[in-house]
């Protein structure tokens, strides 16, 4: 299972790789994110008839359910249109780590609880990572719009993360996945009839063989694992595997397109992991 856990969060990494070289062909935005999400809303059927899944949501359910998947579609339209703007691992990385340090602070604020020491340390550190990101030695960069898109991207990504923690205090985690992706579907489905879809018949197999990348594999198959991986192996040991996300964002966009990783992108993401170890998985040993 671990091995598993591990190809997973590699496969989420390789999502902003696969993106870059979508949106790298001209094809507009929307079509792609319609594309995608139409394509993931399908293969979650089958799954869903398999393991006898409901698609009857509680009435509880219903109204997170709905923010997770408007989360979700402006999530997915940034990712993409972002990725005009700058590198596909500089992106991968600013999302990833910032959002469940964005996610820790909106559910602080929701439950009002009071921060243990390490929460709060993490917190700072999370701060300091943020910084590093932005590339704030650089005061021309640090609000760029490619900046600003990734850290809102981020936001966005920790507001579904809390809707979805209350979606599925009732319902099974594979249902919601499927209406975060039927939600973003329709929004985007008009682009079809609205956008030009020319270069859509005009790009080459690497666009659709990095669709299957960020369908199939990087979603479908990924998410199921990860929620696989979190039942057989716990949420603390399973879900400390989503630390290896960013590093394969890297990895993959230096590996594919070339993108020599900045030093402040590193420092940033290795500080951001350390803080969300602190805050999410590290459990200080009581003295006896």
């Amino acid at each position: 299972m671990r091995a598993l856990m591990f190809v997973s969060m590699m496969l989420w990494g390789l999502t902003w790789t696969a993106s870059k070289i979508m949106i790298e062909q001209q094809v507009d935005p929307f079509i792609i994110a319609c594309i995608k999400c139409g394509i993931v809303t399908l293969s979650f059927l089958p799954l869903m008839f398999s393991l006898k899944i409901p698609f009857w949501l509680p009435k509880n359910a219903i109204l997170p359910t709905i923010l997770v998947g408007v989360f979700n579609t402006i999530y997915n339209y940034l990712l993409l249109v972002g990725l005009r703007y700058g590198d596909a691992g500089s992106a991968g990385v600013i999302a990833e780590v910032l959002s469940p340090i964005f996610a820790t602070i909106i559910w602080t604020m929701i439950k009002k609880n009071t921060l243990l020491r390490k929460e709060k340390i993490g917190l700072l550190l999370g701060m300091v990572s943020g910084a590093f990101l932005v590339d704030i030695s650089r005061p021309s960069a640090l609000f760029s719009l490619f900046n600003l898109i990734y850290v809102f991207a981020a936001l966005m990504w920790a507001s579904l993360t809390i809707s979805s923690r209350y979606a599925t205090e009732s319902s099974n985690p594979i249902a919601i996945n499927f209406y975060s992706t039927l939600v973003p579907f329709v929004v985007f489905l008009p682009s079809l009839f609205l956008q030009d879809t020319q270069p859509l018949f005009e790009v080459g197999w690497s666009f659709w063989l990095s669709m299957l990348s960020v369908t199939i594999l990087s979603t479908t198959f990924a998410t199921t694992i990860f929620y696989k991986g979190i039942k057989v192996l716990g949420v603390t040991q399973g879900g400390v595997f989503v630390l290896l996300v960013p590093i394969g964002a890297l990895l993959f966009a230096w590996i594919i397109l070339g993108e020599v990783p900045k030093l402040h992108t590193i420092l940033g993401g290795l500080i951001a992991i350390g803080a969300i170890y602190l805050i999410n998985f590290y459990r200080p040993r009581s003295r006896c």
